[in-house]
């Protein structure tokens, strides 16, 4: 009975190294990405924030909330396209 990481199993023909390739720099990318942003967040609002008018800051936040998703998705859309090419998927 096999796990499903065998090198010879037909459920996973790459084996488990071809498909973690480049998977733990992403994680940390994610984490830190989104970390990065809630801390620059928490940050400009506690002591940039006053400076501007409420729009000014719904737009600060605004931004970080489309840049962080937005690199999330490339990061992992990449890791996808790669992992398909080496997996031969169309």
């Amino acid at each position: 009975m096999s796990d499903g990481f065998g090198e010879h199993d037909a459920t996973w023909p790459l084996g488990p190294s071809r498909f973690v390739r480049g998977l733990g720099t992403r994680i940390v990318s994610s984490v830190a990405l989104v970390a990065g942003g809630f801390v620059f967040t928490i940050l400009y609002l506690a002591f940039l924030a006053q400076r501007f008018a409420w729009y000014q800051n719904l737009a600060v936040v605004a931004a970080v909330a489309i840049v962080v998703p937005a690199g999330l998705a490339v990061t992992w859309v990449l890791w996808a396209m790669g992992f398909a090419r080496r997996a031969g998927l169309p």
